[in-house]
């Protein structure tokens, strides 16, 4: 079943991450893309990650560690990564500085996304061990979502201008994590029972809130003059996510 649940999963990835990707979309499109993935990020943030971090290990830690996930990508990509950028192109072009950002964005979302990814492989992959309907159960919570989760991810790197080539091979290792982490979690499942899973999750969920709000959200109103479309796709995005945790059981 774990095997099967694997396959399911990176089809549906590869099908989500190939949307952006495989059609000539507009700029204003893509930045309409960019809302949905923001109102997935932000949501995914508040319904899912930070009530699993909050329930798996001690409240105020779990809190703090979104909040130290925050401030680290906010530091790496605003203070190092900029001050490097900034020294090495100081008299390129604006756009090639946006293109930075967008490449920077990107990382953060693809971190941020590999480290959920992670966790819920080693979840299914120990509940397909344990218990076959708990398994099915969380089989069917992931595959949820991880469309949207992988369309979002590859829109960040439509903004980035990453070739076709090489974002197909980022959305094709990301589809990989979550049956490769299942397959892992099989014979660590002893090990794995004394580890604080909240820890990694409330990082992630930092991580989701910094790229979500501060990367994201500018610029689905970055062509937008009066904002009401793009103000509709991130709220699209959020209730899309809201109905998945309804569905999925991920509602706390």
């Amino acid at each position: 079943m774990l095997a099967i649940y694997s396959v399911l999963i990176i089809a549906v990835s590869l099908v989500g991450g190939s949307l952006p990707l495989l059609y000539n979309w507009s700029s204003k499109q893509l930045h309409l893309f960019t809302g949905l993935s923001a109102g997935f990020f932000i949501a995914a943030a508040f319904l899912i990650l930070i009530p699993e971090a909050v329930e798996n290990s001690d409240p105020h830690d779990a809190l703090l560690l979104v909040v130290v996930g925050l401030v680290a990508v906010l530091f790496i990509e605003r203070v190092i990564l900029t001050r490097h950028h900034t020294h090495h192109h100081e008299h390129e072009h604006l756009d090639d500085g946006c293109e930075h950002v967008h490449a920077l964005t990107s990382t953060a979302a693809f971190v941020g996304l590999a480290v959920h990814g992670i966790m819920d492989g080693f979840a299914l992959g120990v509940a397909s061990m344990v218990e076959e309907e708990v398994g099915a159960a969380l089989f069917t919570a992931i595959i949820a979502h991880k469309g949207i989760e992988v369309l979002a991810l590859a829109t960040t790197f439509r903004l980035a201008e990453f070739s076709i080539r090489r974002s197909m091979f980022l959305v094709a290792a990301f589809s990989l994590l979550v049956p490769v982490a299942a397959f892992a979690a099989v014979p660590l499942i002893d090990f794995m029972e004394g580890i604080e899973v909240g820890f990694p999750l409330a990082l992630a969920a930092g991580t989701f809130l910094y790229v979500g709000i501060c990367d994201l959200l500018p610029e689905a109103f970055h062509l937008e003059k009066r904002g009401y479309r793009a103000f509709l796709m991130v709220v699209l995005g959020i209730v899309f996510m809201y109905i998945i945790t309804l569905m999925t059981g991920h509602s706390h």
